[in-house]
């Protein structure tokens, strides 16, 4: 899994707008996402999809917090919490009970697994396209 990732971008980089743009993108996917900015320089976003209900037994759903950090002409992203309870609780109720939530939690593994990656490469895009505008 990716820990974070550092970007370049221009001088007078928006934080704010940045972050703002990047939750509108992700909650047009069906994310909840939740925007904390902690002053210019610094803010965190978190972001859930299908983590609770049924889906906790299920394991099904996508969860993580992207801490992100402007130093100078460097956008500094690290990736934190990530939802691995309902993955877990779907391999243990999938062994015991039924073969069903032991599949769908493997799934949900393998989308949680590669969710860094596809936040890495969805922010490096809104990024330069914030640093042509």
């Amino acid at each position: 899994m990716a820990n974070g990732f550092m970007l370049n971008v221009v001088n007078n980089f928006n934080l704010a707008a940045y972050c703002q743009s990047f939750a509108q993108f992700y909650q047009s996917k069906g994310f909840v996402v939740n925007v904390a900015m902690f002053n210019p320089n610094s803010a965190q976003i978190l972001f859930d999809k299908d983590t609770g209900g049924i889906n906790t037994i299920l394991g099904l759903g996508i969860g993580l917090k992207a801490n992100i950090a402007l130093n100078g002409n460097v956008l500094s992203v690290t990736f934190t919490d990530p939802e691995w309870t309902g993955k877990i609780i779907g391999l243990v109720v999938g062994w015991f009970l039924c073969l069903i939530p032991f599949v769908t939690a493997i799934i949900g593994l393998i989308k949680q697994t590669d969710f860094p990656k596809q936040l890495q490469a969805d922010m490096t895009m809104v990024a330069n396209n914030m640093n042509f505008m």
